[in-house]
C-alpha cells in the first residue's frame, strides 16, 4: 500500500457512506409513493470513482433512474384513449336511453329488442290504432271520438317528448365536447410548461428531473383520457417531448413540440381543429370521440327513424281522414317530424269523424281504415317513408339503438380489461413493491454499516500512527 493508503481507505469509506446514504433516502422515496398512482419506482446506479479503470478508488451514485418501459407507458396511453371514448358513447347512449322515458332491452341481437314502460311511443301508437277500431264499431259514441282524439294527442305528445328529450342529450353532448376541449387545452398548456422546467431543471443540475418527468407522464394519461394523439421523445433533445395528432386527411399535426410549440385546439360544432390553421382533427380515441360518436351516431340515427315515423303516421292518416285533401285534416300537414306532429288545427272530440265528409251518420269506414294502418305494409321503394308496418319501423329503430348500446358497453368491458392487463404489466415493472423495498432497504444499511465500520477502525489506525507512534 502506498504510504498515504490509510487515507485512501478512509476516502473509499466516505464515498460508499455517502452512495448507500443516496440508495437508502430513493428506497426511503419509493416506500412513501407506494399508493401513489403517477410514480415510477427509482433505483440507484453505482459506479467506481476511479477514471483510469484502475484499481478503484471508491464508489459513488452515478445515477437515479426510474424503472420506466417507455413502450408500456405508450401503451398505457393508447388504451386508456380508447376505454374513454368507449365509456363516454357508452354512457351517452344510457343517457338517450333514460331521456326516451322507457327501458330499452340490453341485447346482442338486435332482431330481440324491445321496450318497456307505460309511457313507451309504442303503447301510444298502439292506443291510438285501438281507439280507431273502437270508434269504427260505434262511430256515433261522443266518449269513442273524445278517446280517439286523446289517443291522437297522446301519440303527439310522445313523439315530440322522445324527440326532444334526445334532442336535448345531444345538446349536453355538444356542450361537454366542448368542455372537454378546455380541458385538453389546459393540459397541453401543462405539459409545454413541465417540458420547459424539466428542460432547465436538468441543464442546471445535470441530473434527471424524476418527479417532473412523473407528472408529465401523469398528464400525458390524463389528455388520453380526452383525445388520442402520438407523443415522441425529440432526437435532439432527449428529456422533450412532441405531440402530434392526426388530421382529417392522415397527415400527423404538431400540436406541441418541446417548450416552443403550443397549438390550441377548437371545436365547432361538428369538428375538432387546430386554431391556428384550422386544421381538421380526425380523432379515434378519447371522451371527445365517444360524445360525438354517440351525438352523431346512435342518438341522432333514431331522432331521424322518429322523423321518418312521424311522416308516414301524417301522410298516411290524412290520406284516409282527408282523401281529397280539401277538407279538414287529421294531424297538422306541416308538421311531419317527430318534433312538430300535431292535430290538425280546430280537431276535437266534438267534431272528429269516423266516415268521410258528408257521410252516413252510422258509418265508420274511415275509423276502420285508420286502424287498419296499424297492419298496413309500407315501402320506401314504393314512396313510403319507412319499410314495413309502423310498429314494425319503431322496433327496427329501437332495434338498431339497442344493439349501438349493447355493442358499446361490450366492447368497453373489454376495452377495461385490455386496459386493466396493460397497467397490471406497468405495474409489475414500475411499481413499488414494500417487500422488495424492504429488502434493497436491509442491503444498504448494512453496506452503511460497514462503511461506517471501514472509517472507524481507521480512524483507530491513524490515531495508532499519529499519537501512540509518535510517543515512541
Amino acid at each position: 500500500m502506498a504510504e498515504n493508503g490509510l487515507y485512501d481507505v478512509l476516502r473509499m469509506g466516505l464515498s460508499s457512506l455517502r452512495a448507500q446514504s443516496r440508495a437508502i433516502e430513493t428506497v426511503g422515496r419509493n416506500m412513501a409513493n407506494v399508493n401513489n398512482p403517477t410514480y415510477a419506482r427509482q433505483r440507484v446506479i453505482f459506479g467506481d470513482l476511479s477514471p483510469t479503470g484502475g484499481a478503484s478508488t471508491g464508489v459513488d451514485v452515478l445515477e437515479v433512474q426510474q424503472v420506466r418501459d417507455a413502450l408500456l407507458d405508450r401503451q398505457v396511453v393508447r388504451e386508456k384513449s380508447s376505454a374513454a371514448a368507449l365509456e363516454a358513447e357508452s354512457a351517452a347512449c344510457e343517457r338517450g336511453e333514460a331521456a326516451m322515458g322507457e327501458t330499452i332491452s340490453n341485447v346482442s341481437d338486435p332482431s330481440l329488442a324491445a321496450t318497456t314502460g307505460g309511457n313507451s311511443l309504442t303503447n301510444a301508437m298502439a292506443g291510438f290504432f285501438g281507439a280507431a277500431r273502437q270508434l269504427s264499431a260505434d262511430p256515433t259514441n261522443s266518449t269513442q271520438k273524445q278517446m280517439f282524439v286523446q289517443t291522437a294527442k297522446t301519440m303527439t305528445e310522445r313523439f315530440q317528448f322522445s324527440n326532444d328529450r334526445l334532442a336535448e342529450v345531444q345538446s349536453d353532448l355538444s356542450d361537454q365536447v366542448s368542455n372537454d376541449m378546455d380541458k385538453a387545452n389546459l393540459l397541453l398548456t401543462t405539459i409545454s410548461d413541465l417540458n420547459l422546467m424539466i428542460a432547465s431543471q436538468e441543464s442546471d443540475t445535470g441530473t434527471k428531473a424524476l418527479t417532473l418527468r412523473d407528472q408529465r407522464q401523469a398528464r400525458l394519461e390524463d389528455l388520453a383520457q380526452v383525445m388520442n394523439f402520438k407523443s415522441t421523445t425529440l432526437p435532439d433533445e432527449p428529456n422533450q417531448i412532441q405531440i402530434t395528432a392526426t388530421s382529417a386527411t392522415g397527415v400527423d399535426t404538431v400540436i406541441l413540440s418541446a417548450g416552443t410549440t403550443l397549438e390550441t385546439l377548437t371545436f365547432d360544432g361538428d369538428t375538432v381543429r387546430v386554431a391556428s390553421s384550422a386544421t381538421a382533427l380526425a380523432l379515434t380515441g378519447g371522451s371527445i370521440k365517444g360524445h360525438l360518436t354517440a351525438r352523431d351516431g346512435a342518438l341522432q340515427t333514431l331522432r331521424d327513424s322518429l322523423d321518418l315515423l312521424a311522416r308516414q303516421m301524417v301522410t298516411s292518416v290524412n290520406a284516409v281522414y282527408n282523401p281529397g285533401g280539401t277538407g279538414q285534416n287529421f294531424f297538422d300537414p306541416a308538421g311531419t317530424a317527430a318534433g312538430s306532429i300535431q292535430l290538425a288545427g280546430g280537431l276535437s272530440g266534438l267534431n272528429v269523424r269516423a266516415t268521410v265528409a258528408g257521410g252516413a251518420a252510422g258509418d265508420g269506414s274511415v275509423a276502420q281504415l285508420i286502424s287498419e294502418l296499424d297492419i298496413q305494409t309500407f315501402s320506401s321503394t314504393a314512396g313510403d317513408a319507412i319499410d314495413g308496418t309502423m310498429g314494425e319501423s319503431y322496433s327496427a329503430a329501437i332495434s338498431l339503438f339497442s344493439y349501438s348500446l349493447s355493442q358499446s358497453r361490450m366492447k368497453h368491458e373489454n376495452q377495461t380489461g385490455v386496459l386493466s392487463a396493460v397497467r397490471g404489466q406497468r405495474e409489475s415493472m414500475s411499481g413499488v413493491s414494500l417487500d422488495e423495498e424492504a429488502a434493497e432497504l436491509m442491503k444498504f444499511q448494512r453496506a452503511y454499516q460497514a462503511s461506517a465500520r471501514v472509517i472507524s477502525v481507521i480512524d483507530q489506525m491513524l490515531d495508532i500512527v499519529v499519537n501512540s507512534m509518535g510517543r515512541n
